[in-house]
């Protein structure tokens, strides 16, 4: 394990637990389902599943068994994933099993998953290409994988990765300021916005106020913390996955329900292909099912 990933790995335990206090946890748990994966609805009976890089709290496990995995098998690098998974996957202990290892070298025999859940987690790693090969290698003749990873392109992104991140490292200002905001510690902020707003102003800002909480504030750790986004054309990305080997490869859509600002974004992300979402986000959240 690189320093990279201990760095990501230690951030995102954080962000998780977090995460389960939050109405994103019950965006996330039930965020796949056969419809949307384009699979016959009674494709996860007597399924034998893994989550990979499933962090610390499980979500896309508990995903899997509410889908009817018969078993479930939850992977991520370090062991303070226990404990919460524990918890939150009480009442499923006898259909699924935790294990600690790296998507570089799984501790799993060839040939061994009829499905794999691999979301938001290659985009973070130094040697991906060894990721998406272990993949490959631990997934069953015929089995199919749902790989999730952050899309290249796009104005929105190109902003946040070129212009806010690196001012974040190097401007003290700039970064306490951050750190305020997703941290919730804006109170000497807003008092002085709020005394210099007219009426109109005051009310609309009231108004957005109410559409910023902890899911959001979570999701601006997730994007300007992590040591690496790495971010990959979609056409690329299909040409290095048949290079492995993996077959039939589609894009799915999802539509997601947020409760904060982000839901004016909602339509570009279950629509990839349109010009606008193109404009913002170029090849947006790529999610990809593959088969061997």
């Amino acid at each position: 394990m690189n320093k990279n990933d201990h760095t990501t790995r230690i951030l995102y335990n954080k962000i998780h637990l977090k995460q389960l206090e939050t109405h994103g946890f019950n965006r996330i748990s039930n965020l796949l389902n056969t419809k949307n994966l384009k699979l016959n609805k009674n494709f996860f009976k007597e399924k034998i599943c893994a989550d990979l890089g499933c962090g610390s709290a499980g979500v896309g496990a508990l995903n899997l068994l509410k889908l009817g995995a018969k078993e479930v098998h939850l992977m991520d690098l370090k062991k303070n994933i226990i404990k919460p998974i524990k918890k939150i996957l009480k009442g499923y202990e006898d259909r699924y099993k935790i294990c600690i290892g790296s998507l570089e070298k799984l501790p799993f025999k060839k040939n061994s998953f009829d499905f794999i859940l691999c979301q938001n987690v290659l985009h973070h790693m130094d040697k991906d290409t060894k990721g998406f090969k272990e993949i490959f290698r631990v997934l069953k003749k015929r089995g199919k994988t749902y790989i999730a990873v952050q899309g290249a392109g796009g104005v929105i992104p190109k902003i946040l990765y070129d212009v806010i991140i690196p001012e974040y490292k190097k401007n003290p200002l700039f970064k306490k300021f951050i750190n305020d905001i997703m941290s919730n510690k804006i109170a000497k902020y807003d008092n002085f916005y709020k005394s210099n707003l007219d009426k109109k102003g005051l009310k609309l800002y009231k108004f957005l106020l109410k559409y910023i909480d902890d899911d959001l504030r979570l999701t601006l750790q997730d994007r300007i913390l992590s040591p690496k986004y790495y971010q990959y054309d979609q056409q690329k990305l299909k040409l290095k996955m048949h290079k492995i080997g993996f077959k039939d490869i589609y894009r799915i859509k999802k539509k997601i329900e947020i409760k904060n600002l982000r839901t004016l974004l909602t339509p570009f992300y279950s629509h990839p292909n349109h010009f606008i979402s193109k404009i913002l986000y170029g090849d947006g959240d790529i999610g990809v099912i593959a088969s061997k």
